[in-house]
């Protein structure tokens, strides 16, 4: 079936897919691959028998791919189910990619390359001296979006705050964070996105809200965890995906007898290990300055977790919201899923799935922090659903210093 795009080509039936190189059409394309996760570049791996593309190949180039289903090339018509988003409206969500060849395999039959997309410049950038001083106690959003204004990254997007009002201390940079130093964009802004994370109920939303915060949120205390990523082309996005309120709905459902669920079906995996619901924080100059901050929620239905934690500071806020921290990303067992469907491949990270597992008894949103997609013969869409997760050592170094 003939395009109006040039080479377009097709690798299956359903979908056609365009490539160019440093600005060049280039045919021959045989297989396609993304991996992608949360905080991370995108990865773009392709094959090719085209000998002519293999000798204009060179490490460093710019490559751009578009892809869709047939005539609507880059592009796919989203259709409507009901109790999702998905098909909510009549809009078309483009999949391209922006990035830089790392990889060249030649062999006889087929080339393969590997791409990542502008993130991967972040982690690669001169190494310089970041101090407090040079931010202030600004939103860390800002700041972050700041570090992300590099190399042709669009920031356009960014324009919102952490949620809290700009009277308050929640969100912003502060100089007694350990993150500072000599280091690339990447690594602070990796160190920044450990600590960007914010309880609903505490945002003006809520606090302005004159139904009672119980109506919405499925936690009383929930907190939820800021990411980062280019999802489509140059463009850089922060998002936090908040599974506990009632109203949000998913783009997708997921359960052990859906049609569209293929492979393994529905793997899911709930770890109670990592649970901590009770926290003392002592001074490790003064043991007699402490702070002990317990969830009574999570002991009475998992039981008591308990730990302790040696802080470098005197200061009793500090250790108390310290203490706060480690509760709200710990006072839970760590459920993950993994899942293969079809029909997929639309489905963004960040996005709110629905996950009707025995597992849990219950019906749960979940964001996809995790995606891959592999387009050859068929189309495979491999989803993560859950929660990034940050050893309690980690924090600790970051929250003091």
């Amino acid at each position: 079936m003939p395009t109006n795009y040039g080479v377009n080509q097709y690798v299956n039936e359903l979908y056609n897919i365009r490539v160019t190189i440093d600005g060049i059409e280039v045919s021959g394309i045989t297989s396609l691959d993304f991996k992608h996760k949360v905080n991370s570049s995108r990865v773009a791996t392709l094959s090719f028998e085209n000998r002519q593309t293999l000798e204009s190949l060179s490490i460093g180039s710019v490559i751009k791919i578009n892809f869709g289903l047939s005539d609507a090339y880059a592009n796919k018509m989203i259709t409507v189910e009901e109790g999702t988003t998905q098909g909510a409206e009549p809009i078309v969500l483009p999949n391209d990619f922006h990035g830089k060849i790392k990889v060249i395999r030649p062999s006889l039959k087929e080339t393969f390359i590997t791409a990542m997309d502008l993130v991967s410049d972040l982690s690669t950038s001169t190494s310089t001296n970041i101090q407090w001083r040079d931010y202030g106690s600004q939103d860390m959003y800002f700041v972050a979006k700041d570090i992300c204004d590099y190399k042709g990254i669009d920031i356009s997007l960014l324009n919102e705050t952490t949620k809290y009002l700009i009277t308050e201390d929640q969100g912003k940079l502060r100089p007694d964070f350990n993150i500072y130093g000599v280091q690339t964009r990447g690594s602070f802004l990796n160190k920044l996105f450990e600590l960007m994370s914010f309880n609903p109920t505490d945002t003006p939303a809520f606090i302005s809200s004159t139904s009672g915060k119980d109506a919405y949120m499925s936690d009383p205390l929930p907190f939820v965890q800021f990411y980062y990523a280019i999802r489509k082309g140059k463009q850089m996005e922060f998002f936090a995906p908040n599974r506990f309120d009632k109203r949000n709905e998913p783009v997708l459902k997921i359960g052990p007898n859906e049609s569209n669920v293929v492979g393994d079906g529905l793997v899911g995996q709930i770890d109670s290990s990592t649970i901590i619901n009770s926290v003392t924080v002592f001074s490790k100059d003064d043991v007699s300055k402490n702070v002990t901050l317990e969830d009574e929620s999570s002991i009475s239905k998992h039981g008591l977790f308990s730990k302790s934690f040696s802080f470098d500071s005197n200061n009793l806020n500090r250790m108390r919201e310290f203490a706060y921290i480690i509760v709200q990303n710990f006072k839970t067992p760590t459920i993950t899923y993994n899942v293969q469907i079809t029909n997929g491949e639309w489905v963004q990270l960040g996005d709110l799935v629905e996950v009707s597992s025995p597992l849990i008894g219950t019906k749960e949103l979940y964001p996809v922090i995790e995606k891959q997609m592999t387009i050859s013969q068929n189309i495979v869409t491999k989803l993560a659903l859950g929660k990034r997760s940050i050893s309690t050592k980690k924090l600790l170094e970051l929250v003091q210093r």
